[in-house]
């Protein structure tokens, strides 16, 4: 199963796949822009090291995962 990370957003909630985001820009007072695969930009109101490392933590259990599969 593919791990969703949550994010906070100006309207809501977002849940994104860790392998999906290209990159995390920080921006004003601790909110961030992430940039998706084919272009999706989301505006998030968390800061951008928060998302990066639960990014980063939903990646590894998805590779693990897979891994766990392959044996």
């Amino acid at each position: 199963m593919i791990p969703f990370v949550i994010v906070k957003t100006k309207t809501g909630s977002a849940y994104l796949r860790p392998d999906r985001v290209v990159a995390v820009n920080p921006t004003d007072a601790g909110e961030c822009l992430i940039l998706m695969t084919d272009g999706v930009t989301i505006a998030a109101r968390e800061r951008a090291e928060n998302v990066a490392a639960r990014l980063e933590a939903g990646g590894r259990g998805e590779n693990e995962a897979s891994s766990q599969k392959e044996r």
